[in-house]
């Protein structure tokens, strides 16, 4: 969903019997336009259309309509396509943290900053190729699972959900016997 901000967007709120509600779209440039949905005098929000071109439109000019004819200056907005994870491993490392995960999917770009995040706290991902990154998870406040997930750093939309498990690491109190005979085997 796209919230388009500005004034003015509901002009006949004076007016107690017009319904413009078949008229307000967002104007997509080549891409058409869709339904959108006036919430206030300053807010309107509509849903992207699917950008089938090929190749895909990086940017379109957004446009608010409110009579399906005259339409507001554009916007530009930015289509990208985030990054897809297709496995994880491992999924599960101790609380203080310092595992690494190697993760693999596709659309990985190292020069748009990548980062995952663990349950809400985001790390820095190495990349390895563009379809290999490794991420070290970070300390966790209590043992159990959570979410782990790819994004680029500056970016809302991240590439799919992956569950992690904290575990409390083993504590070794003594071993029995503490010592044996060099050829093995105790």
């Amino acid at each position: 969903m796209v919230t388009l901000k500005g004034n003015n967007f509901y002009p006949f709120d004076f007016v107690n019997d017009i319904n413009n509600a078949n008229d307000t779209f967002c104007m997509w440039g080549p891409l058409g336009k869709t339904p959108a949905k006036v919430v206030s005098s300053t807010e309107a929000r509509c849903n992207s259309p699917p950008n089938t071109f090929t190749p895909p439109l990086t940017e379109v000019q957004l446009q608010l309509t409110l009579n399906n004819q005259n339409v507001t200056e554009g916007m530009e907005f930015i289509f990208f396509n985030p990054p897809g994870i297709t496995e994880a491993t491992p999924l599960r490392g101790p609380t203080y943290g310092g595992t690494e995960v190697h993760i693999y999917g596709n659309k990985f770009n190292h020069a748009r900053d990548p980062v995952c995040i663990f349950g809400g706290i985001t790390v820095d991902a190495k990349f390895v190729t563009p379809s290999h990154m490794i991420c070290t998870s970070p300390p966790f406040h209590k043992a159990g699972e959570t979410t782990m997930t790819v994004k680029y750093r500056k970016d809302r939309f991240h590439a799919g959900v992956m569950i992690y498990l904290y575990f409390e690491p083993p504590v070794v109190d003594s071993i029995e016997p503490a010592c044996g005979p060099l050829k093995g085997f105790t």
